[in-house]
């Protein structure tokens, strides 16, 4: 970027990025359909009372309205990682002197947001004081969301990851943030809507008042801090068995199955190391998948004599998505 990062490194943010939206895409966008949460189902409203009875006293009462179930947790996931994709565009088309580009690049991204948005469930929050005398001196009501969400899919692997952390670094956004080692993993990663917004916004309008530089700062900004990063070197295990798991299921979707059961066989492996540094009493939940992926490799071994049909393989597929779902979970009890 001309007078932010200097060429290598800017190379390198985009190139990760792109890896980034390649691993996700595929995975996030062929997961076998699900039925989503009634988004205006009712909710029992939480109320919360302060003050002493006959004084002052202030009554909190909050209604969230919407649920979301897996398949909308992906959803949301798969649109923050298009919401990147097109500020890394943007930038790519500031450096190209294509302003018309960037701009629209802009109001995409702001439209995944938008998206997000409205998969998001709301909680409406109502305040009200009353005085002694039951008079009411002050009411307030709003609607607030959630603005974090969560981009595990896809950004797990360090080389990903390194060359964002030494953007942030070059550009003295972040103190006090290592560089990624090679054997370190990323197991949280999520995306701050409310701050890749207002740089959202702010580069839209620099880009109308003809400043480049400046919507390229805010573009910059966006990807810098608009990603929060946490580590645990002990998941590395689990996060390559992640990996191993997502690429059988790709190759269940292509009708490969000794690849499917190769890719089986190294989430396998890596389960069972990720077993061993387990706690006895939470090597359980590992263990039962550990079966069903043996149970399944002998299926596929099978298949060499007589290739599984369509709604077996369907079926093989489903399983595989659900054993991901489950160790993203496995990911998320650490924090």
């Amino acid at each position: 970027m001309r007078s932010i990062l200097p060429k290598t490194i800017r190379k390198s943010l985009l190139i990760a990025l792109g890896a980034v939206l390649t691993l996700l895409g595929p995975a996030a966008g062929q997961q076998a359909p699900t039925t989503s949460a009634e988004h205006e189902s009712k909710a029992t409203p939480v109320v919360r009372t302060f003050g002493a009875e006959g004084g002052y006293r202030t009554e909190v009462r909050s209604e969230t309205h919407g649920t979301l179930s897996q398949d909308d947790r992906r959803q949301v996931s798969l649109l923050a990682a298009q919401v990147f994709q097109h500020v890394d565009e943007a930038r790519k088309a500031i450096d190209a002197d294509d302003m018309s580009l960037a701009r629209k690049e802009v109001d995409k991204g702001k439209e995944a947001i938008k998206a997000i948005r409205a998969l998001l469930p709301k909680t409406t929050v109502r305040t009200t004081t009353t005085a002694p005398d039951g008079q009411v001196i002050y009411q307030d009501e709003r609607e607030v969301q959630e603005d974090r969400v969560s981009l595990y899919e896809g950004m797990v692997q360090a080389r990903t990851l390194a060359p964002i952390l030494a953007a942030r670094r070059d550009s003295a956004q972040v103190a006090g943030v290592r560089v990624v080692e090679s054997e370190s993993i990323s197991t949280a990663v999520t995306a701050d809507l409310d701050l890749v917004e207002a740089q959202l916004g702010k580069a839209a309008r620099a880009l109308d008042e003809k400043k480049s530089d400046d919507a390229a700062a805010a573009l910059l900004l966006a990807q810098v801090r608009g990603v929060d990063i946490r580590y645990n070197k002990e998941d590395t295990p689990l996060a390559e068995a992640r990996d191993a798991i997502w690429l059988a299921k790709r190759a269940l979707e292509e009708n490969n199955s000794a690849q499917a059961r190769a890719n089986l066989a190294v989430a396998r492996t890596r389960l069972e190391v990720y077993r061993q540094i387990l706690p006895e009493d939470r090597r359980q939940d590992v263990t039962q998948m550990l079966s069903q992926v043996n149970q399944m490799e002998a299926q596929l071994r099978k298949e060499a004599n007589q290739p599984a049909d369509r709604a077996e393989r369907a079926r093989q597929g489903n399983a595989v998505t659900q054993w991901w779902d489950e160790v993203n979970q496995w990911f998320k009890r650490r924090f």
